[in-house]
């Protein structure tokens, strides 16, 4: 299984909530769409005034991860009206080759 990972950082509490409610009715819904798709999720840590994100998804494989490439592999999909939503963002995301799980993750 392949984790997908990118960071960005929410300026308010307001920006947080608007870009949740993106990912769920948009972003995570035609992800859930493409092959090879096992789930996604938005976690968040609050470091004083500003909210720390990062958005996973999980994939078969590397292939199917690839999904969203325009442009390096892993270059960033980010809308501009994201962009101008969010105090800053990676313009990378990371991929990581899960080795061992377990719960609801370990495979049956």
């Amino acid at each position: 299984m392949i984790i997908r990972w990118w960071r960005a950082v929410a300026g308010s509490e307001e920006v947080l909530r608007h870009y949740a409610d993106h990912l769920e009715r948009t972003t995570f819904q035609e992800m859930a769409q493409l092959p090879g798709h096992l789930g996604a999720s938005l976690a968040v840590k609050v470091n004083g005034s500003d909210y720390e994100l990062v958005v996973t998804s999980l994939w078969s494989d590397l292939a199917s991860a690839g999904h969203f490439e325009q442009g390096d592999f892993d270059d960033a999909v980010v809308k501009p009206s994201t962009q101008k939503l969010l105090k800053s963002f990676d313009l990378k995301v990371e991929y990581f080759e899960t080795l061992v799980t377990t719960g609801i993750l370990k495979k049956g």
